[in-house]
């Protein structure tokens, strides 16, 4: 659609655009960095997330949103969560199953995630959780790796990298 979108308003197909691009992070080396996490882990951490959700107000949040005038069919309320609570307000399922279903789909949201990244050829993969310190010192010990063999390269090439 968005492509559709762009092709009406320019003239041109989205591909155009791509082609004469420049990419804004064009002079900076990259280091694309992944993190992993055992799925009884991940599954403890969403359903910590979902508990939190419902305790800061989700159910109120959507019926104050739907009583204000946004339509049901809004793209924010198709996101997870909010669609599931619809779900609920209209009496599908009760808290509990609506809960569970929230988790199950979070959960097969993180397995595309994971499977979609698995296919960045170049991302290096970190196990545990962004804030725990020994993932923190892996993710600096590989920056720090990288950097070291980017000023090799330089000095080999004569290509100034500025520090």
């Amino acid at each position: 659609m968005r492509a559709l979108e762009v092709y009406l308003l320019t003239g041109r197909p989205l591909s155009q655009h791509f082609a004469q691009t420049a990419s804004p992070i064009a002079d900076f080396q990259v280091v694309t960095l992944g993190l992993t996490m055992a799925r009884d882990a991940l599954r403890t951490r969403v359903v910590r997330r979902v508990d939190q959700q419902f305790a800061a107000g989700v159910v109120g949040e959507v019926r104050r949103l739907l009583a204000s005038g946004v339509p049901e069919s809004a793209h924010a309320l198709s996101g997870l969560v909010y669609r599931q609570v619809l779900e609920l307000l209209k009496g599908v399922r009760d808290e509990r199953a609506t809960r569970d279903l929230v988790v199950q789909e979070n959960m097969r949201y993180a397995r595309r995630q994971a499977m979609w990244f698995r296919s960045e050829p170049v991302t290096q993969w970190i196990d545990g959780p962004g804030e725990s310190s020994t993932a923190i010192g892996l993710a600096l010990d590989l920056v720090r790796q990288r950097l070291t063999g980017w000023r090799a390269l330089a000095a080999e090439s004569a290509v100034p990298i500025e520090k």
